[in-house]
């Protein structure tokens, strides 16, 4: 079997060189150094010629067993040739590893961000620290970025109110039926919010809905051609409680009818 570098084990296909690994009970410090090519501006994408600088920044890393993992990366700051440029200075970014603004490595951030999307905030962060991940719940809900909400709506649209808070805000969620995605989740469930998202947001052949009175109304209005259909679930629901009302109007029905007839035998002489 062919012996493997230590960047291969801990950064495959990253462009760092370590220098040295300090090893303790319950923490391992990897410092590194970049050796990737002169980075670009961020602003004009000119490709660096000149450095300004070296130092250190200190990434947190994806665990390694029962042991927090700290990358020393020593990266480069540098100058910004282009006169018309109003950046002049700039520091390298080490692709797959380390990101502007952040302390953590680009593996722990995704990892973060997918534990922040299922689990939300007080209960992501407690897994974290089962996890031993240092992050806490504003941290974890800070990586979460709304997605961009297409041009067009899809062909089949889901309509439907949550709350926000129960009982008190409610907003409209709505979802490309087809692939199984929110959409957009309008701030509110009036019928002039949603119309507005449908003029805007043209496309919808078939709007799956409540049979809330405001997205009737909205629909109406903006997507007059769309087919609307009822969802499943209410379905389901109007469904079991019919037969609920039916079933319980029989028994009692039945045990009121029982009852009179019990008091004409009993009183007769």
């Amino acid at each position: 079997m062919a012996c493997k570098t230590v960047e291969a084990v801990l950064f495959p296909g990253i462009d760092v060189r370590v220098e040295r690994v300090s090893d303790s009970s319950d923490v391992l410090v990897v410092e590194a150094v970049s050796i990737a090519r002169p980075g670009r501006c961020p602003d004009c994408r000119k490709q660096a010629k000149r450095i300004q600088l070296r130092y250190q920044r200190a990434l947190d890393e994806r665990p390694l067993g029962f042991r927090r993992v700290i990358v020393r990366l020593r990266v480069r700051r540098y100058f910004c040739d282009r006169k018309s440029c109003s950046r002049r200075t700039f520091v390298e970014q080490v692709p797959g590893l380390s990101e502007r603004h952040r302390r953590s490595s680009t593996g722990l951030t995704g990892w973060l961000r997918s534990i922040a999307i299922e689990l939300g905030g007080r209960p992501a962060a407690r897994l974290c620290r089962r996890l031993r991940l240092a992050a806490g719940r504003t941290r974890l809900l800070r990586l979460l970025t709304a997605p961009r909400v297409p041009d067009r709506a899809p062909r089949v649209l889901g309509v439907d109110e949550f709350a926000f808070r129960k009982g008190c805000t409610y907003g409209t969620v709505l979802v490309d039926v087809e692939a199984g995605r929110v959409v957009d989740v309008p701030p509110d469930r009036t019928s002039e919010t949603l119309a507005a998202w449908l003029t805007e947001h043209p496309g919808a052949e078939i709007i799956c809905r409540d049979r809330a009175t405001a997205y009737t109304k909205a629909v109406k209005e903006a997507a007059p051609h769309a087919l609307e259909v009822a969802d499943r679930w209410h379905l389901l629901q109007n469904l079991s409680a019919a037969v609920e009302v039916k079933t319980l109007k029989r028994a009692m029905y039945g045990r009121a009818s029982f009852e009179l007839l019990r008091t004409r035998i009993l009183t007769q002489p």
